[in-house]
């Protein structure tokens, strides 16, 4: 095989150096040179700190907790010749006495086998340390430069896990704060209670048919970080999970039985060079569609500063939402993800783990179907497994009761950028066994016109189960009431169903998901106040205006 040799050469590289340890802080780096031995091809055996290792398993994906206290680490990265992983325990982790260490935290970094720590395209090692495992931050190497001791070079590039759950990213206090380091999210080993032994007090979801649904679109910080909020404790509370939970009554007044949340998972809020025009002061990323990790509820949306606090968090919302009747859906953003936005380049993931199998490339350059820069390569049989597995972790481990996808016509799409009338993923939706109770909704278009305007004719790729937002429902509407003309029998039309839309494909008008206003475009209070955009301070110079919209006079 023409691949043995680089195998043999990998594992001779590494017989004498198969693991490094050293401490962090104002350590001198030739300390980079403390390590423990192991035989050529050798996967088992002890690391620094006492720390027993395995082979490993290729699943599931990303870091798992077995029993016992081990972990199971795993990345799927075709087309890679080499993996490291690097373990960093921070200042103050109960495991650095195990390294003679008081304070300043330890890095150890570790070679994978290609013999024996690969299956496939999958990497995978399994640790045991004799400390838990929790708190401790990782992050992956993929062919990295190697300096002359055989050891990745100081500035490797560290890749943040595609299915981290839990992240090491700035709290609350810290939203939008420029005078902090650039962020450059680890993934962090979770506290196995996070996820084991949170107590749903057997409470269910409710289980609402599509047609009995009247939701609510809202935004996790926009919803209380305002004191006329009135929280409890609206300093530590506002614009959290937490905060959102008390206004739970709110909704219920109003007849709500279910909200679709904007974006939770984590994302940069400091992606965004812009500055108010009139004060100088910092604009900042807020809606939250340029997705980090998909996996990971977003660190400052979570009451608390504890690694992990955004997932008690969110599933306690839920858990308290669910109680009162009221379903929750997540709006997912698996059009395209937040790598590159704004030229940022000092985090690293998907791109630089198997780039032409994540993102539709064209000519070995990003396309941009979806106006963000670049766009999700949905159908390729290991994108669909990642976006697949992450939706069911979302059903199974945190209980939601369906998705809204956004710009979803960009996940119908091939690897050549067309629109498919059967896409692999969206079968894959309609036919998995976990997402049976989940609803499906599609925002059926991207940016992408004509080809991309599929209201009406979203692929079922099965029995009728998809709804659509109805977008032709919101302009009819809205043009109705300003008083437009000959929009009578339009509006009959929408009213009862639209069944011009839906009827031929076999569904029915529960499938059209009825709204006026959402986050995109005016709200409801500006679509009767204003003729035209005044937005000038987000220094967009107000964008498109396609609002339909009267000032009343």
């Amino acid at each position: 095989s023409l691949l043995q040799p680089v195998l043999a050469d990998f594992v001779a590289r590494t017989c004498a150096s198969a693991c490094t340890w050293r401490p962090l802080g104002n350590t001198p780096t030739d300390t980079m040179g403390q390590s423990a031995s192991a035989s050529a091809g050798q996967s088992t055996g002890l690391l620094p700190g006492g720390i027993a290792r395995g082979q490993g398993h290729p699943a599931p994906r990303g870091c798992s907790e077995a029993i016992a206290g081990r972990v199971n680490f795993q990345l799927d990265a075709p087309g890679s010749q080499s993996a490291w992983l690097v373990l960093l325990l921070p200042d103050g982790h109960p495991g650095l006495a195990h390294f003679g260490l008081a304070n300043g935290g330890a890095e150890v970094v570790v070679p994978l086998d290609p013999l024996e720590n690969r299956t496939g395209d999958a990497w995978h090692v399994d640790l045991c340390p004799p400390f838990s495992a929790a708190g401790v931050r990782y992050a992956w190497l993929l062919d990295p430069p190697l300096g002359g001791d055989a050891l990745p070079v100081a500035g490797a590039r560290r890749l943040l896990d595609p299915c981290a759950k839990v992240l090491d990213s700035p709290p609350a206090s810290a939203w939008n704060r420029r005078d902090c380091p650039k962020y450059s999210p680890l993934g962090v080993v979770p506290d196995r209670r996070v996820f084991w032994e949170f107590d749903w007090e057997g409470v269910q979801p409710p289980g609402l048919h599509l047609k009995d649904l009247i939701m609510y679109e809202a935004h996790v910080r926009g919803f209380t970080k305002n004191p006329d909020s009135k929280l409890s404790d609206q300093s530590s509370h506002g614009g959290t999970f937490m905060g959102f939970i008390e206004k739970i009554p709110h909704l219920l007044r109003l007849g709500v039985n279910c909200v679709e949340l904007l974006p939770v998972f984590e994302f940069d809020e400091t992606a965004c060079p812009r500055k108010n025009p009139h004060t100088g002061e910092q604009l900042c990323n807020y809606w939250g569609y340029s997705t980090v990790a998909f996996y990971a509820p977003m660190q400052r949306f979570a009451s608390r500063p504890d690694v992990g606090a955004a997932v008690v968090g969110f599933k306690t919302l839920v858990r308290e939402l669910h109680r009162q009747g009221i379903e929750v859906i997540l709006d997912v953003v698996f059009n395209h993800t937040a790598e590159g936005t704004w030229g940022e380049s000092n985090w690293h993931s998907l791109s630089a783990i198997a780039k032409h199998r994540y993102y539709i490339l064209s000519k070995g350059k990003d396309t941009n179907y979806t106006g963000c820069g670049n766009t999700i390569n949905a159908n390729d049989p290991l994108c669909t497994e990642w976006i697949m597995e992450c939706l069911r972790f979302w059903v199974e481990e945190m209980h939601v009761d369906g998705f809204r996808f956004d710009l979803a016509s960009a996940l119908t799409r091939g690897g050549d950028g067309k629109v498919q009338n059967d896409p692999h993923l969206i079968r894959r939706m309609v036919q998995d066994p976990t997402l049976a109770r989940a609803k499906l909704i599609a925002e059926p278009w991207d940016c992408s016109w004509p080809d991309g305007y599929l209201v009406g004719r979203f692929p079922s790729c099965g029995p009728p189960r998809w709804a659509e937002w109805n977008g032709i429902f919101r302009d009819t509407v809205r043009k109705f009431i300003k008083g437009d003309e000959d929009m009578k029998g339009d509006f009959a039309t929408r009213l009862c169903g639209s069944s011009d839309l839906f009827q031929t494909s076999g569904r029915a008008p529960y499938h059209s998901i009825n709204f006026i206003t959402a986050h995109d475009g005016f709200t409801l209070r500006d679509l009767v106040s204003y003729n035209f955009k005044h937005n000038e301070i987000n220094s967009e110079n107000s964008g498109d205006d396609h609002n339909n919209s009267w000032n009343c006079g």
